[in-house]
């Protein structure tokens, strides 16, 4: 250990002075990979405690500190994760500890009711025609339908090409048309934004674009496109419709949230941090990560999701208020 740690009253040595050889970077329980990733919190006296992604401080003795090792593939901002981990340890330490959620159910009761409803998961056709896909007319709840459509009116070329021929309105309804047509959305939310000027009909097409190819960060191009939401809008804008367009152009990276079945998705993954009710860019950056660990999790379980609409479904088709009942049954 470094002579020069500085020291807690109570001699244990701080995460956040980075006086630990072990202590940078993200960690993992080898037999416990359900607590999520973990940060070391302090030493003493042959003891470590580590701050987890479920909310809980772990203390170990020193003959099992070999059961944790270095986390690789983290899902998001390795950073960002940090950070909050560490908002979490300074917590315990004032006596304010962050208050987690509390699950409604386990992950495993999830994934078993998913399998009762989805027998042969997410390749199986029950799936595909509830979801992906169905044998005849596309409806609101497919979304192969609508990724194709996404994806071809809000390429990097189809919307530099619109600004450029200044036809940003001419996207802009063809974007709120789409959007009329999946039920990721509200219609009531799409209905909000159909009066817009032509002025903010341009304005739209613009923060759009730059929020889907922009240079900077994705977080302040995302405060920047709330705002834009919610000035054309005329009120407070919704989580679905915020998020909807970055999860339809890249599924991969990005998930529309359902607030309401995300919030209790969050509380068996990471309980205590931060997820605001209306949209902002933190909060995004956490539901995200839930999104991630539950696609991490649905794979370990045999289960392997084709992008983020599929956990979106996963999701709420196993914690909307009707598959609660019936897992109460």
């Amino acid at each position: 250990m470094a002579s020069t740690a500085t020291k807690l009253p109570d001699e244990r040595k701080s995460v956040t002075n980075r006086t630990l050889d072990h202590e940078d970077g993200l960690y993992r329980h080898t037999k416990r990979p359900e607590w999520g990733v973990a940060i070391l919190a302090w030493e003493k006296g042959g003891r470590r405690a580590y701050q987890f992604e479920d909310g809980r401080l772990r203390k170990f003795s020193e003959g099992y500190y070999s059961l944790m090792k270095p986390a690789e593939k983290v899902p998001g901002s390795e950073e960002a994760l940090v950070a909050d981990l560490e908002s979490a340890v300074a917590a315990h330490k004032g006596g304010k500890r962050p208050k987690p959620l509390e699950p409604v159910c386990s992950f495993d009761e999830q994934v078993a009711l998913f399998e009762e409803l989805f027998p042969e998961g997410f390749k199986g056709e029950a799936w595909i025609e509830r979801h992906r896909r169905g044998d005849g007319r596309a409806l609101k709840r497919h979304r192969d339908p609508i990724l194709e459509r996404a994806q071809e009116l809000l390429s990097r070329e189809a919307c530099e090409q619109a600004i450029a021929s200044d036809r940003q309105g001419h996207l802009t309804g063809a974007v709120l048309e789409m959007l009329s047509n999946t039920d990721l959305v509200a219609l009531k939310q799409v209905k909000s934004l159909r009066g817009m000027e032509p002025e903010e009909k341009n304005r739209f097409a613009e923060s759009l674009t730059h929020l889907l190819y922009g240079d900077e960060a994705f977080g302040p191009r995302f405060k920047r496109w709330v705002k834009v939401i919610s000035d054309v809008s005329g009120g407070r804008p919704a989580w679905r419709l915020t998020t909807v367009l970055p999860a339809l152009v890249f599924p991969d990276d990005h998930v529309c949230v359902r607030r309401s079945a995300f919030i209790r998705q969050a509380a068996n993954i990471a309980p205590t941090a931060r997820y605001s009710r209306k949209p902002k860019r933190r909060s995004y950056r956490n539901f995200r990560r839930v999104a991630r660990a539950v696609r991490q999790r649905l794979n370990t379980a045999g289960h392997e999701p084709r992008d983020l609409l599929d956990v979106h479904d996963f999701i709420w088709a196993t914690l909307r208020n009707a598959a609660l009942k019936h897992l109460e049954s």
